[in-house]
């Protein structure tokens, strides 16, 4: 099936078609799709080395001080849903992403994936969430908060830790 382009019209025959009105196939004779706006650009007011989140009003972010926010894991069990934090951006420009604890040795909201790994591995259903917007983690973190889902579990020990444990080595 091809796709038709449109054609110039005119009776004279030496007037051109506006370029908006050309359409060309691609290489592999689809038409491109146009090009997609860049993200904005972070505000005057955001931080340069943070993560920039156009979902999240300026209003809304906290400072450091305050004690229910992301970026930090708690011991225990938020009373209160989580709000936005300035959190560092990749260092080497990467897209950064945010990993959810729901069920771990501590929870809340993290950039960095071997420290999320770290509180939930080896942890009775353990169990991060990784999100590509500051704004979907804080949304997926406050509604498993508000439904009771977010717990702090207990580390258990592998078979072969409690073999080395017990002064036995058995492979």
């Amino acid at each position: 099936m091809s796709i038709p382009s449109v054609q110039d019209t005119s009776s004279a025959g030496d007037a051109k078609a506006s370029p908006a009105e050309v359409t060309s196939p691609g290489i592999d004779g689809m038409i491109s799709p146009p090009p997609y706006p860049a993200a904005p650009a972070p505000p005057a007011w955001f931080p340069a080395q943070c993560v920039y989140d156009p979902l999240i009003a300026q209003d809304a972010y906290v400072e450091d001080d305050y004690p229910l926010r992301s970026g930090v894991l708690y011991q225990s069990v938020p009373r209160g849903p989580l709000k936005p934090a300035y959190l560092p951006a990749a260092p080497d420009g990467s897209k950064t992403f945010f990993y959810c604890i729901t069920v771990g040795i501590k929870v809340g909201i993290v950039t960095d994936a071997s420290l999320a790994a770290e509180y939930t591995n080896g942890v009775s259903g353990g169990f991060k969430k990784k999100r590509h917007s500051h704004s979907a983690a804080l949304q997926y973190f406050n509604e498993d908060l508000a439904a009771g889902k977010v717990t702090i579990g207990k580390w258990r020990k592998s078979r072969r830790d409690r073999l080395v444990c017990a002064g036995c080595i058995l492979v």
